[in-house]
């Protein structure tokens, strides 16, 4: 069988916890092997992401795989490990939101003629906290919620706000729908403790979310690790999805018995597993035991655990989003 065209409508069906004409395939990135692999070109090389290319490369990838929507990366970042004091804070200037605006409307330029999407990707204020604070990454902002909680909160109110500001900058622009990824745990649990998370993290993050579906887009929500502490803060927000459901730390079948279709599960096609080390012939079974016990009111999306990383073969990158629109029908 041949990739069905891309279509936005299949994607926010699902997202709004409806079905359309079948389980979508999505993936918020696919790494150099495979994106060279779809595009027929060498291997080797500088490497080339669905996020690094000209967007008409990345419509090409997801026309061939019959993926709904392109992503735009629009998120803001610090070098890593660049904050040391709230001196080295004085100096940092965000960009302007103009800038993300205007890379967000070549992508819906590239998409123009088409039933393709795009989607606007932001990171969490968290991750880019905890990134940004050094001299060691994360670990140093272990020590400064006790040491510096001033400079943690001032950190991440700055990003805080330049991301509003980049949603009010392009809130009149036709894009379809946010992703926005913060890793705020681990596959063992939480990074930081309850009282802090409630403290540093949940009205910060409360706020994005508001501001985002303020614009009446739905959300996908992404975070690494266990998300049992996070999913009743996403149902509470309204958020539409979760991503990516790593199976080595969550259930998702228990996931959607407790959530029923509140939650649209988007993932799970284990990237530490079946997708990188098994055969296709398994990566066609996996995805067809996803779409009957998960699919069955709509508010699935077959999708890898984390990204289309170099791991993964194309060959099983393929025989994932095949099997999806195999098995994925609705009748």
């Amino acid at each position: 069988m041949g990739y069905t065209e891309p279509k936005i409508s299949r994607l926010l069906a699902a997202l709004n916890h409806k079905k359309g004409d079948r389980v979508p395939n999505w993936d918020v990135l696919v790494d150099d092997r495979s994106l060279k692999y779809i595009l027929k070109r060498p291997q080797g090389g500088p490497r080339e992401t669905t996020w690094s290319v000209p967007p008409a490369d990345a419509v090409k990838v997801a026309r061939a795989v019959g993926q709904d929507s392109i992503v735009c990366s629009l998120t803001w970042s610090l070098e890593e490990g660049s904050i040391l004091s709230g001196k080295d804070l004085d100096k940092v200037i965000p960009p302007d939101p103009a800038v993300a605006r205007e890379k967000l409307e070549a992508y819906l330029k590239a998409v123009k003629g088409t039933e393709m999407g795009v989607c606007a990707r932001l990171s969490g204020i968290m991750t880019l906290t905890y990134m940004a604070l050094g001299p060691v990454p994360i670990q140093s902002f272990m020590y400064l919620l006790y040491d510096d909680p001033a400079l943690v909160k001032r950190l991440m109110d700055l990003f805080l706000d330049y991301h509003m500001r980049l949603i009010e900058a392009i809130k009149d622009l036709p894009y379809h729908f946010y992703y926005i990824g913060d890793d705020i745990g681990s596959t063992a649990g939480p990074l930081i403790s309850p009282e802090s998370m409630n403290e540093f993290w949940v009205p910060k993050t409360k706020l994005l979310i508001n501001t985002a579906q303020a614009t009446g887009r739905p959300i996908i929500f992404h975070c690494c690790g266990v998300q049992a502490p996070i999913l009743p803060y996403m149902l509470e927000w309204g958020v539409n999805a979760v991503h990516p459901i790593q199976p080595v730390a969550n259930d998702i079948y228990a996931i959607r018995v407790k959530y029923g279709n509140k939650l649209t599960l988007v993932g799970n096609i284990d990237v530490a597993g079946v997708l990188s080390f098994g055969t296709p012939a398994e990566v066609r079974e996996s995805v067809r035991d996803h779409i009957e016990r998960l699919a069955k009111d709509g508010s699935y999306v077959v999708c890898s655990s984390h990204s289309i990383i170099d791991s993964v073969p194309p060959e099983n990158y393929l025989a994932m989003v095949k099997a999806a629109q195999e098995f994925g029908v609705f009748k």
